[in-house]
């Protein structure tokens, strides 16, 4: 949820950054443009922005001082200069985005977190910010809805560097004014040294109670996502979800061994599945059921907007024969570095990579034409390439990968399935012709071809 919130904020600011940062170029930025540009980005995205944490937009100049805002004219010229994203992006303006910790806002006195991105003029000086507030009220709010069944669920996200994002609940709420467990939590998550997974804390005077904690490292925004669970909610849902079974147990007390193998159970999958449910288990990257949920909103985005939209099919070639060569854990590997390749590739903040299946792939580039998505395919066959495993795969295993694209203006007279399955279909054709290239679907393949 917190990423979908994240991706809807940086819609706008993708669309008022280029206008104000030519009409900086221009020599026409005013107040009074600045207020208009930000309230058109607004105006534009509003029927297809449903989180209603998505709040103000402002622009904020190089001296921390805010000019404008999506409402209108900023009269009390407000000093933000000591906020987190805006020091962030003063002194690293290159930055794709900045999100900014759990703060009061000063415009409008709503709790709440932004993202951000930097103005440069064509110089390439930093010329101040725009910045999207998440109302955190709002977003619990949303979150709550989600998990009714967990209501005692607590959730911190957590920027680079200890501040807080986001609480859930918020400390109020949970009667509690020091934060010091959440950063107990925090502490473990980096001793366990992964990317996400599930940890036992024991009670200790840091955390007094005992829980399971399931976490989440995102290296594309920056955030660090936990979610705990005492093991005293874990009881109180094992046994209203097992109370035959308990009842059972009563009466057959041999049966205590296997009771508690399904408490230990149920305990690490209530956990595992808050942070899992939309991830691939093996490679770290979203997976299908991830693209089914994220794929309308791509779709109805590229109709509305009436820009191309690519997508990307792409299958590891000759991959049941590589397992049957190297085995299956060689396979693992394989999959993972591959993963890790079109991740590193796909690094634009609205585009969406996944895990198909087996060894199949799909990425989807709005805003992108025909030649854009060529370009990508092409970047990651050259990167694919260049993957080298280790240990127990031999030295010489070789990596390739065929690549399927697709690219089209959406119109009312196209079906949701045409764009995936024509990039189906040429992936189909990159097999039939040699592998490891990147046909067009409906174009002569020699015109492609690496």
């Amino acid at each position: 949820m917190l990423d979908a919130v994240l991706s809807d904020a940086a819609k706008i600011l993708d669309v008022a950054k280029p206008r104000i940062e030519q009409a900086i170029n221009d020599g026409r930025l005013t107040d009074e443009a600045t207020y208009k540009i930000l309230q058109q980005a607004h105006i534009a995205f509003n029927s297809f922005i449903t989180n209603t944490a998505v709040q103000l937009s402002l622009y904020i100049d190089e001296n921390g001082v805010v000019r404008a805002t999506s409402t209108g004219v900023e009269d009390k010229k407000l000093d933000l200069s000591d906020r987190l994203y805006f020091k962030t992006l003063k002194d690293n303006p290159k930055l794709a985005y900045a999100i900014g910790n759990l703060v009061k806002a000063k415009t409008n006195g709503i709790l709440t977190f932004h993202i951000a991105v930097a103005i440069l003029d064509k110089s390439g000086k930093f010329r101040g910010v725009i910045t999207q507030q998440v109302a955190a009220e709002d977003l619990a709010h949303n979150l709550s809805e989600s998990i009714k069944s967990l209501a005692d669920a607590k959730i911190l996200v957590n920027l680079a560097g200890g501040n807080i994002a986001f609480v859930y609940p918020s400390l109020q709420e949970q009667n509690e004014s020091n934060p010091t467990p959440y950063f107990y939590i925090e502490e473990r998550v980096h001793v366990d040294g992964k990317t996400r997974g599930v940890i036992e804390i024991a009670a200790t005077k840091e955390f007094p109670q005992e829980a399971y904690v399931g976490y989440a490292v995102s290296e594309k925004y920056g955030l660090v996502t936990t979610v705990s669970l005492t093991v005293k909610k874990v009881i109180s849902t094992f046994i209203r979800d097992s109370y035959l079974l308990i009842t059972f147990v009563v009466f057959a007390f041999f049966l205590l061994a296997y009771i508690l193998w399904r408490f230990y159970k149920t305990a690490i999958e209530i956990a595992t599945t808050l942070m899992i449910s939309f991830t691939d288990a093996l490679t770290g990257m979203q997976n299908r059921r991830s693209f089914d949920t994220q794929f309308p909103r791509y779709w109805k985005d590229a109709l509305r907007s009436g820009q191309p939209i690519s997508a990307l099919f792409i299958d590891i070639d000759h991959f049941k024969r590589f397992n049957d060569d190297y085995g299956h854990e060689c396979g693992d590997l394989a999959l993972i570095a591959v993963a890790g390749a079109i991740t590193h590739c796909v690094s634009r903040p609205l585009d969406f990579s996944c895990r198909w299946g087996g060894e199949e792939f799909a990425v989807l580039l709005p805003q992108t034409n025909e030649r854009g998505a060529i370009q990508l395919a092409n970047e990651i066959l050259i990167t694919v390439r260049a993957i080298k495993l280790g240990p127990p795969c031999v030295p010489n295993a070789k990596i390739t990968v065929s690549i399927g694209i697709a690219s089209m203006v959406v119109t009312h007279q196209n079906k949701t399935d045409d764009l995936i399955d024509m990039s189906d279909k040429a992936m189909y054709i990159a097999k039939q012709s040699g592998r490891d290239r990147y046909p067009v679907f409906d174009r002569p393949l020699p015109e492609f071809d690496i």
